[in-house]
């Protein structure tokens, strides 16, 4: 579990994980902040981003506002890994956030979030975290870039189970 006791900490983690992730072409700004400053006062962190111009706006809870009843451990590191695999979904990102759809992809984007920094933290690890968040995050690059890739989906009809 990592928890950053200030923004400087934050910054040096977001140079690495913006690197790894491939979002280098993005202006990301990341801050620690208190509950009071968060829109959802139930999430560990937000991101607002204006796709167009790639730029990102991240807030990470401050760890002195984590639920003291938690039933999981509450990593910062992880967070803002969340937060930065999100701008690669953004294209796809449902309007409803209520729907099936946004449910999937915050599953999808917590599971890689939490593989990424497990394979990261992992002592003599041979595997390179960068290529593999490439090879997950490439094809939602490449469909961004040309929509005709995805022209033969309808995102908006649901997804089969």
């Amino acid at each position: 579990m990592i928890v950053l006791r200030n923004d400087s900490d934050l910054q040096l983690l977001l140079k690495k994980w913006q690197h790894i992730l491939k979002l280098d072409a993005w202006r990301i700004k990341a801050r620690i902040c208190r509950i009071s400053e968060m829109n959802d006062a139930n999430a560990q962190g937000e991101n607002t981003w204006v796709l167009a111009v790639r730029q990102s706006d991240i807030h990470i809870l401050d760890a002195s506002d984590f639920p003291a009843d938690s039933l999981f451990e509450q990593d910062m590191e992880k967070t803002l890994v969340h937060e930065l695999l999100h701008l690669h979904f953004a294209p796809f990102e449902p309007e409803d956030t209520d729907g099936l759809e946004f449910c999937a992809m915050e599953q999808t984007v917590e599971l890689l979030a939490n593989l990424l920094v497990q394979m990261e933290r992992r002592e003599n690890c041979s595997i390179d975290v960068g290529k593999i968040a490439e090879a997950i995050c490439s094809p939602f690059k490449q469909a961004a870039l040309n929509p005709s890739l995805v022209s033969d989906l309808d995102i908006h009809k649901g997804i089969d189970v």
